[in-house]
């Protein structure tokens, strides 16, 4: 089963560092206790506590006995979500075939312990020691220079379609598919708003997003929002805020959400791509097409 990207950097993250054996469970046990490494002893009084399993991020990995001093290298790879698989050089010295298959294979536990299989026996490592994992550097569009000789995208647009529901799903409408959709009137006005906003890709590489100022507003509050600076700039009975920035970078468009996002943890760029082509731009991660007026 093929393994995304997400859990294979949570896989490199959990596997790197080093492991000791911690206890060991006997299949054939009546209560399936958890016998301490220490207290599993060999014939000649070894007990699995000297065997450590250090795992690297180049996926390289090193077991030891540290009794005998003896150590094995060898290799690894992440095959499921919480399961791995390690193939040693010798160490082991068991035939091939399904007991040694069972041994090199790893399974986390609970988030905490690395279990493999030995005859009927189930070993479980705990980590005694974080790894050095590299952690690399991701080039967000924002740190990368545009390229200004792109300038199709300059202009203003309109809103052509939007995504709006139509009372089973979310899917594209233009202004006269929403009307004739059979919605509620307060999610057909919901919908209906969208077509009002106006696009300007400005030549400086600013975006500015305009509204249309509402009928029933007067002159004399639009003059005072306007001194108040609650409108921010107004023209043919739009106003706008703040802008943001767009650019080219490789061929393509971009421009700046001004969004704070984070996933599993990580921080995301802020930036997302336009699709541009044909006077038109799929806006807002694809819920809305633009379409160029002048």
């Amino acid at each position: 089963m093929a393994v995304d990207e997400y859990f294979l950097k949570e896989g490199l993250k959990t596997i790197v560092g080093t492991w000791q054996v911690d206890y060991i469970v006997n299949a054939f046990s009546n209560d399936l206790a958890h016998i301490p490494a220490t207290e599993f002893k060999s014939d000649d009084g070894r007990d699995f506590s000297c065997i450590t399993y250090e795992f690297f991020e180049d996926h390289t990995m090193v077991m030891k006995d540290s009794a005998t001093g003896k150590e094995e290298k060898g290799t690894w790879e992440q095959t499921e979500m919480f399961g791995f698989h390690y193939t040693l050089n010798g160490f082991l010295d068991l035939p091939q075939g399904a007991f040694l298959d069972a041994v090199e294979k790893l399974q986390l536990m609970e988030g905490t312990h690395l279990v493999f299989s030995l005859g009927f026996l189930a070993i479980a490592m705990k980590k005694i020691a974080d790894g050095v994992i590299t952690e690399a550097k991701k080039t967000d569009i924002g740190d990368m220079a545009g390229d200004d000789s792109m300038k199709e995208i300059v202009g203003d647009y309109e809103v052509l379609m939007t995504m709006c529901y139509n009372g089973k799903s979310m899917e594209l409408m233009s202004k006269e598919d929403l009307k004739e959709q059979n919605l509620d009137e307060e999610m057909m006005q919901m919908c209906l708003q969208a077509f009002d906003l106006r696009y300007e890709f400005k030549d400086n590489h600013e975006l500015k997003i305009w509204m249309k100022i509402p009928a029933n507003v007067s002159k004399e509050e639009i003059d005072e929002a306007i001194a108040s600076g609650e409108l921010g700039e107004v023209k043919d009975g739009f106003f706008s805020r703040e802008g943001k920035e767009w650019k080219a970078v490789d061929g393509k468009y971009y421009y700046n959400t001004g969004e704070e996002r984070e996933m599993f943890g990580e921080k995301q760029s802020s930036w997302d791509e336009l699709k541009v082509g044909g006077g038109m731009i799929e806006f807002a991660d694809g819920s809305m097409v633009l379409q160029k007026i002048k």
